[in-house]
């Protein structure tokens, strides 16, 4: 059963401009997640993307994502 839960991904885009991207991520896919070298963001290592996905939510806030609810909402 994969662990899914909703994250903003950064999208650069050739103007170097910033926006989020919202992502279904599964956990399970995961091989380690970091902060980023800047500290914006969280980069997340997978089998598939060695350079990492950066992602605007925290350790943190990852963790309290992946335990299913947040605030009395259900994630997913």
């Amino acid at each position: 059963m994969a662990h899914l839960i909703k994250l903003n991904q950064l999208d650069l885009n050739h103007d170097n401009t910033r926006n989020y991207v919202p992502i279904l991520f599964n956990l399970d896919r995961a091989i380690s997640m970091e902060p980023s070298v800047s500290g914006k963001h969280t980069a997340i290592i997978t089998a598939h993307n060695g350079a990492g996905i950066r992602v605007k939510e925290t350790l943190d806030e990852i963790l309290a994502l992946s335990k299913g609810c947040v605030k009395n909402v259900l994630n997913g």
